[in-house]
């Protein structure tokens, strides 16, 4: 996957001038590499095969305690909801609790009533949050279990002002008491000079010289004390909003993690009740005027990743803390490495200069796979993100033009797109598959002679059974392919749709999609074809699925500016 019709690069006029003229317009109006091509219909059956919607169980969560907004049972419900796998139904929580007490002892006929099939109940415990499911048909508790939930303190702002004013207000008093004795010094010596001096002028002269230099000392330790004084209000005022600001990130912190454990919680209970695992646990990052962003999987959080630039292509690093992506320059484009934890930014030393697009992680998180483009054509390369070793072809076939890898989950092969030469003509990009060592390169989606196809932005699914893709038909839309059988199937048909990118469940994808008036991120549930907005801001695009993020790595995304350094 991951650059908007990327397969652009591989156009009939060559390769390097079409970069060329790609990368002035990208970094000119800061937009997705473009192009239009006809598209390829499936036969009429294929194209005729609509999701069909499965009747889907109905659950009730049971409340946790009156939190307002997003409380537990409002993020389970909602996740389980998004998983679109079982309804949950909303029913009065005071009506739920008479009927499920916080002894356990179920209502069953009630909840029989409005045909639900199990009841979730969360409740506190002294680790985090532990869960019982009872089976509403055979009326038993089917599972139960402890889940480590991070337990977020109340804000402390009056409290981080109320220590700072008292340790304030007890180093102004010392200061104020030392003005008080230098006041009553200056006061004695001003009454003594008042008085009828000696008639002697060498004594009256020596007196009058002590005065003066006593005078001069009882000044200079006033002067010294009042700029004290005022240095301490200068501090005080400027560490009461710093350490509420430092407060409330450790407080955003324990908040994101305690969210992403409780999005653990739903995605294990739709397990249990369904034994397929949610993906409420992960994150979307895309881009956004040239900007990295990341965003919860519910729409949450939000946040830039970085401050400014002209990125493209993000993806995810298995961890779910690092993304990398392609980051136009003067040069071209650079291959940069962000760490979201810590807000530091990498180059890859490994990347010749250039044009370097499409970024993705091996799978044991070690090296990226990103396409390197030479006067000769693009290809595919390899760089080491732990060694300082130059990048290597991944391919040691005839060069073809390669761009947009995609591995699949075993790590052992790789979906790219590539024009090739058919039948004595030169055709518009396809899908290819290949092992990792180049070997057994074989073309995916079908090829019909003087019909025009143009096809990219390949995404494995998790299974390893089905990549989808973007394919152009007047306008783009999402498809999808069959590994095994190669039958294509196309998953939107209103509005234009593009760069589609699996969920870590299997059954969603995110893509990018103009449907709303404004090109925003949408979630697509493949099966029943549902759809929900994920993003609300125009000019989202190039979305990434994390994997499963544990509630450890999920702190609030750093950002880190251009020549500023955050860490590795």
């Amino acid at each position: 996957m991951r650059v908007t019709r990327s397969a652009e690069l591989f156009n009939q006029q060559g390769l390097m001038t079409t970069l060329r003229r790609t990368f002035v317009a990208a970094a000119a109006a800061g937009i997705a590499l473009a192009s239009v091509a006809d598209g390829q219909r499936p036969s009429r059956a294929a194209a005729s095969r609509a999701p069909v919607a499965a009747v889907k169980p109905i659950v009730v969560v049971l409340p946790v305690d009156e939190t307002p907004g997003d409380s537990v049972r409002a993020i389970i419900q909602r996740d389980l909801d998004y998983g679109d796998r079982l309804t949950p139904l909303a029913l009065d929580a005071a009506l739920v609790r008479s009927n499920a007490p916080a002894d356990g002892s179920v209502n069953y006929s009630f909840f029989a009533g409005f045909k639900v099939s199990a009841v979730v109940a969360p409740r506190r415990s002294s680790t985090g949050i532990r869960v019982a499911v009872y089976d509403v048909a055979t009326k038993t508790l089917t599972r139960e279990s402890d889940f480590a939930v991070p337990d977020v303190p109340a804000p402390r702002e009056a409290e981080i002002r109320d220590s700072v004013i008292r340790a304030w207000e007890q180093r102004d008093l010392a200061l104020r008491a030392g003005l008080v004795r230098t006041t009553f010094l200056r006061d004695s010596l001003t009454a003594a000079a008042a008085k009828k001096p000696p008639r002697n002028r060498r004594k009256r002269e020596a007196e009058a010289a002590v005065r003066d230099s006593l005078m001069r000392v009882v000044a200079q330790e006033d002067s010294d004390l009042r700029a004290r004084i005022d240095q301490a209000v200068a501090e005080r005022d400027a560490a009461l909003p710093l350490l509420v600001a430092q407060d409330l990130a450790r407080r955003d912190s324990l908040v994101s993690a305690q969210r992403f454990a409780i999005h653990g919680i739903a995605d294990e209970v739709q397990r249990w009740l369904t034994g397929y695992r949610g993906m409420a646990q992960s994150r979307v990052a895309y881009i956004q005027n040239g900007q990295l962003f990341v965003v919860d999987s519910d729409g949450a959080n939000n946040r830039p990743a970085t401050a400014s630039g002209t990125a493209l292509s993000p993806s995810w690093h298995p961890s779910g803390t690092r993304v990398v992506f392609a980051d136009l320059n003067d040069a071209g484009s650079q291959i940069v490495e962000a760490n979201l934890i810590t807000g530091g930014l990498r180059e890859l030393s490994a990347t010749p200069r250039g044009l370097n697009l499409t970024p993705v992680y091996t799978p044991d998180g070690r090296s990226v796979v990103y396409a390197h483009a030479r006067d000769a054509g693009a290809d595919l390369v390899i760089a080491s993100l732990e060694e300082a070793a130059p990048a290597r072809r991944v391919s040691s076939l005839e060069l073809y033009d390669r761009s947009s890898p995609s591995f699949s989950p075993d790590g052992r092969k790789l979906a790219f797109i590539s024009p090739r030469s058919w039948q004595g003509t030169r055709m518009t990009p396809q899908l290819f598959t290949m092992n990792l060592d180049g070997s057994d390169e074989k073309q995916l989606t079908p090829s019909v002679k003087g019909v025009r196809s143009y096809r990219t932005s390949p995404d494995w699914s998790p299974d390893g059974l089905r990549v989808a893709y973007m394919q152009q038909n007047g306008d783009f839309q999402v498809w999808m392919i069959d590994v095994r059988t190669q039958s294509m199937r196309k998953l939107t048909t209103f509005a234009e749709n593009e760069d589609p990118s699996w969920a870590p469940d299997n059954r969603h994808i995110a893509i990018a999609s103009n449907r709303g008036g404004t090109k925003e991120i949408w979630v697509m549930d493949v099966e029943s074809g549902r759809m929900r907005q994920l993003t609300h801001a125009p000019g989202a695009r190039l979305p990434a699925w994390s994997p499963l993020i544990r509630p450890e790595a999920a702190l609030p995304v750093a950002v880190v500016r251009r020549g500023e350094s955050g860490g590795k």
